[in-house]
């Protein structure tokens, strides 16, 4: 018979020690309220606009815009290049900017030129480079009827300026379209490629070429 029990009167009560290795509920509960304040804070600085007055998608679509505007302003310095390289002889309001032809940056139609020899019609266009230049005056000649230039001068063939005889300076075309002379060349500094005609009552070929050879 144990011991404790032989005076009649309950066993003593042992208080238990502490446990040093459970875990502190308001601790974690602190950390974890701290964390979930701390990543709402993170989520609204990531997911905010800039400028909570303006969309992020609107800063977007104003930003393509800007980038699309320059392309007006480029074909009206386009139109304004080539307006400078024109030949002289036309008065004012004799050119206007119309649609451009394939593979050029600008394209103007002019009609009668003043000056002697000068042509009824013409159109110039500036191209983007050199191949464009040859394309376009090889596609001249499958629709005209392709000559000599006054002078038997090859046609096409290569210009040069009187100032510089050691340099091409571009291809020079002489023919029939739609029953008018034709004159066509380019010019390789300029980019630029040149239709002019005439009529059957004249300017004929031989004043077209005249009037060139002091224009070019």
């Amino acid at each position: 018979m144990s011991t404790w029990n032989s005076g009649g009167g309950p066993p003593p009560i042992v208080p238990r020690p502490p446990s040093r290795g459970g875990p502190n509920v308001a601790l974690i509960a602190g950390i974890a309220a701290a964390v979930l304040v701390i990543g709402g804070g993170v989520a609204y600085f990531v997911l905010s606009p800039s400028d909570p007055d303006e969309p992020a998608g609107q800063q977007t679509s104003e930003s393509a815009q800007t980038s699309d505007a320059p392309t007006s302003e480029q074909s009206e310095d386009d139109n304004d290049r080539l307006m400078k390289v024109l030949p002289r002889g036309y008065p004012d309001g004799a050119c206007k900017p119309v649609a451009r032809l394939d593979g050029a940056l600008a394209t103007i139609a002019c009609t009668v030129n003043k000056d002697p020899g000068g042509p009824m019609s013409a159109t110039y266009s500036l191209l983007v480079d050199s191949a464009a230049l040859k394309t376009a005056i090889d596609d001249l000649g499958t629709t005209s009827t392709v000559v000599d230039c006054p002078g038997r001068i090859q046609s096409p063939g290569p210009w040069r300026h009187n100032a510089s005889l050691h340099e091409v300076s571009g291809t020079l075309m002489c023919g029939i379209q739609n029953d008018n002379p034709m004159l066509a060349w380019t010019n390789f500094d300029d980019q630029m490629f040149a239709v002019v005609q005439g009529r059957p009552a004249g300017p004929t070929l031989d004043n077209l070429y005249a009037w060139w050879s002091t224009h070019s």
